[in-house]
């Protein structure tokens, strides 16, 4: 019963772990920064060339989102992964 308890509070301390996790990408005129949850907290475009493009814009900003992303779950299993370690 405890070690349940246990095992639930330091799910929710890792759930809050990843939300404070930030992670920024600049990819093909694209800024994204996305937290450790995959919330998308920004996104610019700084490449003005690309406004004047409306399918190359879509598809750079496809390919940054999903880059971001990947980037993200990565980046926080690694992280999760060191904070577990420590635990055992």
């Amino acid at each position: 019963m405890f070690d349940k308890l246990k095992m639930i509070q330091q799910a929710k301390q890792m759930q809050k772990q990843m939300e404070s996790m930030v992670f920024d990408l600049e990819e093909n005129g694209i800024k994204i920064k996305i937290n450790g949850k995959l919330d998308i907290l920004s996104f610019e475009i700084v490449n003005d060339e690309l406004l004047s493009d409306k399918e190359k814009l879509e598809s750079m900003c496809r390919q940054a989102v999903n880059s971001a992303i990947q980037k993200a779950q990565r980046e926080a299993a690694i992280q999760m992964q060191n904070q577990i370690g420590g635990l055992f």
